[in-house]
Formats: structure tokens, sequence, C-alpha cells
């Protein structure tokens, strides 16, 4: 018998609902962003929703009629696209905004058709979470080089209390979702991912070599004199 552990997966998870209420909403628009290997790969899944229970604000918020009306929308049948889920998730992290409430709604959907409604990792990590304890953790730096103690008082006051989702991310150099693409399953979830990245992942021109930085030198140069050599 193979002892060879799998890796774990990330899965950078957005859902959109017809409500907040897992017992009696619906998620209609799933997005997952499976990461395994420093490769994404993205998946979709679009599911009808019962509306006798939806509420109008979600509704505007996520702009379920103008979206589903549109040109080309496609329902996937139920069953179909909750198995197909279940496998992507199966072992693997989520990482989302509030990625609690997105189990939450899957958990709902899988329970239909699994006895293991939850095939994820136990841990889930919500980046606005992870995002203000890395500024903290840079306020615990700066403290110590400046022995300065008011950089946590500066980080609190910019995150504020609730933490405000779209001011974190901008204070880890990460733009929110367009207005166009904001409350989409995928808009979201590849900010999500970018939140992730912005936090763990080390700038490429800190992380290069003498070799790479010596060719983004040269194709900055090219680019300034209009490709010229």
């Amino acid at each position: 018998m193979s002892t060879t552990k799998r890796p774990v997966l990330l899965a950078f998870v957005d859902t959109e609902t017809t409500g907040l209420d897992p017992f009696l909403h619906d998620a209609w628009e799933i997005a997952v962003i499976l990461r395994a290997d420093g490769q994404d790969e993205e998946h979709v899944v679009r599911i009808e929703p019962d509306l006798s229970n939806a509420t109008a604000e979600a509704l505007r918020i996520n702009r379920y009629h103008e979206r589903t009306s549109a040109p080309g929308w496609v329902w996937d049948d139920r069953e179909t696209a909750a198995r197909r889920l279940h496998t992507l998730l199966d072992g693997a992290v989520l990482v989302g905004s509030n990625v609690a409430f997105d189990a939450e709604m899957l958990t709902h959907l899988f329970g239909r058709y699994y006895d293991q409604p939850r095939p994820w990792h136990y841990r889930t990590v919500d980046i606005v979470t992870l995002a203000v304890g890395s500024l903290y953790g840079r306020a615990s730096e700066w403290t110590r080089h400046q022995c300065d103690a008011t950089w946590y008082g500066k980080v609190a006051k910019a995150v504020g209390w609730p933490w405000r989702t779209h001011d974190v991310s901008r204070l880890v150099e990460v733009d929110p979702p367009a207005a166009d693409v904001a409350h989409t399953a995928l808009g979201d979830a590849r900010w999500a991912r970018s939140v992730w990245d912005g936090v763990t992942v080390p700038d490429a021109f800190f992380a290069a070599s003498d070799e790479q930085l010596a060719a983004m030198a040269g194709d900055a140069l090219s680019r300034l004199h209009g490709g010229q050599s």
C-alpha cells in the first residue's frame, strides 16, 4: 500500500447566494480556484436556486437578475455540480473573505448528496484575518526596531473595528475588486487569492537573484526607450 501523502491544496473560494441563512438560502454561483504545485485552475458552477425565500438585498448586491438574464447564461445540473465541487475540495484548505460563510453554504449543498458534507481541511483561512495578522506582525517588527509601541495603535486605527475588509486589503497593497466584478464568485475568489499572495508571497524584486534583477532592469530600459537598443 502506498504511503505517499497527498499534498495539501489551496482552494480560493467564493459563493454568491440568495441570502445569509444557509438553512433558507441557496448558493447560486460558486467559484473555486484550486492551487496545486504552484498552478491555479479556475472552476465556476451555476446552480439555479429556489427564490421563494430569497432576500431582495442579496439579489441586488450580487446582481442576480441582471447577470442570470444575460445572453449565454447556462445553469449547471445541481447534483453534477455538487459532486464536481466535492471532489475538487476534498482535503483542500479553503481560503476566502469570511470563508466560514461559504463553507456553511457548501455544507448544505453537499449534505443533499454526501454523508460527509465537509470534505475540506478542518482549518479554513479568512483573508482579512490573515492580512490583519500580517499588519500587526509588521507593527511588532517596527516597534522592536524603533522602540516605538505606537505602531500598534497606528495599525488598529488603520484597519478599524470591526475590520473594514477593503481598507485592510488596500493596506497590504491589494486593490479590492472593481465594481464590474465585485460580488461575482470568480471575481471575489481572485481577489482572495491576491490578498493571500500579497501576504504570503515575497515581491518578485526582493526574491530575485542578481541575474534576474539584471534582466528586469534590461526589460525596463528596453520599454523606456521604446524597444530600441
